[in-house]
């Protein structure tokens, strides 16, 4: 049982970095750092050096994944990914582009939030293990067939989506 929990920790790892990757690349496709820097320096006066200065004092002025001027390793650790993704790594969440800090700011918006989920949760599990047990007392009938078509439908749909039809 120890190698089992171990190795579906150890699967958890690639898909943490595929899915810090593909929220990277997507933040980047809409918001590039110079419009970053324009929307926090005021959108009517900012010069080029002004927006240079934003991104070098954020670390926004290196390379995205692959930095071509370093050598060796430095050439995908002097990157943005990599320094925004260790930090992400460690939990440390740093501090937003307006200078507050992330992790308090997920700690006290957290609780609030497993306030509504929780208990949804816990109701849900309790539907669905009396919804199970009356399926089983089915076996093999339309009753059974039309439940587990059903239920394969409703698992297809994302759960914020539940989230945000019941509001």
């Amino acid at each position: 049982m120890f190698a089992y929990i171990v190795r579906r920790l150890l699967y958890a790892i690639p898909i943490l970095i595929g899915v810090n990757l593909l929220t990277f690349v997507l933040f980047f496709v809409v918001n590039s750092p110079d419009d970053m820097a324009v929307s926090q320096l005021g959108e009517k006066y900012v010069t080029p050096a002004a927006i240079q200065a934003w991104k070098e004092k954020n670390g926004y002025d290196k390379p995205l994944f692959v930095n071509a001027q370093a050598q060796g390793a430095a050439a995908l650790t002097d990157t943005i990914f990599f320094t925004k993704s260790v930090r992400l790594f460690a939990f440390d969440f740093g501090r937003s582009e307006s200078g507050r800090d992330i992790t308090t700011d997920v700690s006290t918006r957290m609780w609030p939030s497993l306030a509504v989920a929780l208990p949804t949760f816990v109701v849900g599990i309790w539907v669905n293990i009396c919804v199970a047990l009356m399926v089983v007392m089915f076996h093999a009938t339309r009753l059974d067939r039309w439940a587990v078509f059903g239920f394969v439908a409703l698992m297809s749909i994302s759960y914020l989506f539940y989230i945000i039809g019941g509001q």
